[in-house]
């Protein structure tokens, strides 16, 4: 058999799961009616007034301790194949909140290259405070954590099969986040059309800013159960990386203080990696 073939369904999940771990946050449709608060503030894109970190603090604490209780399965095809899938899970502890995602290729996909990642974000009075990844990909294991000390103004990458620790100083306050509590911080935003949300980022040993731009509002059908009314994002980020090279990925959001992922499409060379929602999740 033809190595290259061998290797496309890993190279379409491949990116994939990159996708998943640099903008998502695929959460969901699994409760009923979360609490939340009315408004939220604008997006970062300069110096704070006096007193505005404060209170968008307390307003984000709000609005995150809000999405307990989620569980959310995802389904990723591409061109109709059946990739892998994603379960997505945000549990409230006392107003603090542990988000969780695991990824697994498909059966068919394994037979080539087996994926099996794991991801863990720690949410702290309103703030990341440690994210770690435990991946296998195709024999290959990696193990890593980010440990967030905001208010000391420090950020820590460890690779813990590496063996490699390095110390990041930042000038302390402010919000930095990892890939996946970010799309939550995204989710307190009232995501206005016309509207770009600026979220600064830190994953993989770097920092990187993620310009998300609110598209439009429509309404779609999904799957079968009537029309949904959902606002569609593009994600992007201002340095150069994986998104810049991609292409544009939209993202369909219920539009509704929820803000809840129903379908995400990524484009690749050949064809679209699409992630559906599972709409007994919603039921």
């Amino acid at each position: 058999m033809n190595s290259n073939k061998m290797k496309l369904p890993a190279f379409i999940l491949f990116f994939t799961i990159i996708f998943i771990f640099w903008i998502t946050g695929l959460k969901g449709f699994a409760f009923l009616a979360a609490p939340y608060c009315q408004t939220a503030m604008p997006a970062y894109k300069g110096e704070y007034p006096e007193g505005a970190l404060e209170a968008e603090g307390r307003e984000v604490i709000c609005q995150i301790s809000g999405f307990g209780g989620e569980e959310l399965p995802f389904s990723i095809y591409w061109l109709g194949i059946h990739a892998g899938d994603a379960v997505f899970e945000a549990i409230n502890y006392s107003g603090n909140l542990r988000i969780t995602l695991q990824v697994h290729s498909s059966p068919f996909v394994s037979i080539f290259y087996r994926v099996e990642n794991y991801a863990e974000s720690l949410i702290v009075d309103g703030k990341a405070v440690n994210f770690r990844t435990k991946q296998y990909e195709g024999g290959r294991k990696a193990d890593k954590e980010t440990i967030f000390d905001i208010e000391g103004g420090r950020i820590t990458f460890v690779d813990h099969l590496k063996g490699i620790e390095k110390e990041h100083i930042t000038e302390g306050g402010g919000f930095i986040w990892d890939v996946i509590s970010s799309f939550y911080y995204l989710r307190t935003h009232p995501l206005e059309v016309g509207e770009v949300v600026y979220i600064d980022i830190f994953d993989r040993n770097k920092f990187y800013t993620a310009e998300v731009n609110i598209l439009r509002k429509e309404q779609i059908e999904f799957c079968g159960m009537g029309e949904l009314a959902v606002v569609v994002v593009n994600p992007r980020l201002k340095t150069e990386g994986v998104f810049r090279k991609r292409g544009d990925i939209l993202i369909w959001l219920t539009d509704d203080t929820r803000r809840i992922p129903v379908r995400v499409e990524i484009p690749v060379p050949i064809g679209r990696v699409i992630a559906k929602l599972n709409p007994a999740s919603i039921i």
